[in-house]
């Protein structure tokens, strides 16, 4: 059926500025003669120019990384009692974004979900090429699970979240951390994720005709693994042998990102493996659209979606079977 007239024409006039980028593209190949640090400041001013919603309480952070301390943000609803959260990667491509480029984006996570996000920057291509991401959302998820308690988070009701790159990281972390313990997650969300890195994804069929550029995934893919082996479940969680064990999922997709389809399949595997999912399919939208939503009414509905989705998930702590009155705060 195509894009809905008010998504459309905001669509057609961000390409049109745009010209040659959109949010969370790749990094472009040599053949643009654009640097890295070119790609990563066009891509930051692209997610300036998404309004800033205020949030309870936001306060800047350090949390313990394999290669040294990492720079987080916390965002957290004014509460005097403790609040379930999220650990955050952002997307980006990888190589693309940090806390601040993202702020936009996490802020209006925050507000419509209720609970609290903790987003942390991580090493990032070419400089420092995988596992050094996987490492530092590791290491994350277990500072924030040490330390829930300073942060005014509830240990039982912590989780990890990630949109497009960020979600492969979340993924992984959500996977290796699955064992039983302090900082297993209690849900991961994964928003338009990218889960099976073995190749470039071919686009999908656009009943709009909006002409995009270049993705770049081939190269931003080749910057980030650096001939790791993608086949491996830590690089494509897509391919986990054993889903069972991992904690539930919320799986936001788009309807016209070339991720969606292997998003879908990672929740019918997820399934299958008596994993709960609640999968939020973003009908008629575009890779990247979580900044959207002051432009059009469409994104902000399906952000408005994840946050419902996310606050009913993390109502009942870790353990228990108590239920939340409507309209008491989570």
């Amino acid at each position: 059926m195509g894009r809905d007239p008010e998504y459309l024409a905001y669509m057609r006039g961000r390409l049109a500025a745009a010209d040659s980028a959109v949010p969370n593209s790749a990094v472009p190949g040599p053949a643009r003669r654009r640097t890295i640090d070119d790609a990563r400041r066009e891509h930051a001013d692209d997610l300036a120019r998404c309004p800033r919603p205020p949030v309870g309480v936001v306060e800047d952070l350090q949390v313990d990384g394999p290669a040294g301390p990492r720079a987080a943000r916390s965002y957290r609803p004014a509460s005097d009692r403790p609040v379930p959260g999220l650990v955050y990667f952002h997307g980006g491509g990888w190589a693309l974004g940090d806390i601040e480029s993202y702020d936009p984006v996490v802020r209006a996570l925050a507000v419509a979900s209720s609970v609290a996000w903790v987003s942390v920057d991580y090493r990032r291509p070419p400089e420092h090429p995988f596992p050094a991401a996987v490492d530092d959302a590791v290491a994350a998820m277990r500072w924030v699970a040490a330390h829930a308690d300073d942060l005014g988070l509830d240990p039982a009701r912590v989780g990890v979240a990630g949109d497009s790159a960020g979600g492969q990281l979340a993924a992984v972390a959500a996977s290796r951390l699955r064992a039983a313990g302090p900082a297993r997650p209690v849900l991961q969300v994964l928003l338009y994720p990218a889960l099976d890195l073995r190749e470039e994804p071919p686009a999908l069929p656009d009943p709009d005709g909006l002409e995009f550029p270049p993705s770049g995934v081939g190269r931003v893919l080749e910057l980030y693994l650096r001939g790791a082996n993608r086949t491996r479940p830590d690089v494509s969680p897509l391919l986990d042998p054993d889903p069972r064990g991992l904690p539930p999922a919320v799986i936001a997709t788009a309807e016209y990102d070339r991720l969606r389809p292997q998003a879908e399949e990672h929740a019918d595997r997820l399934r299958a493996a008596g994993v709960p999912v609640t999968l939020i399919t973003g009908t008629g939208l575009d890779h990247g659209f979580l900044g959207w939503g002051s432009f059009a009414r469409r994104p902000a509905e399906a952000v408005a979606e994840i946050g419902a989705a996310v606050r009913d998930a993390l109502r009942t702590p870790r353990g228990t079977s108590a239920q939340v009155k409507p309209g008491e705060a989570v």
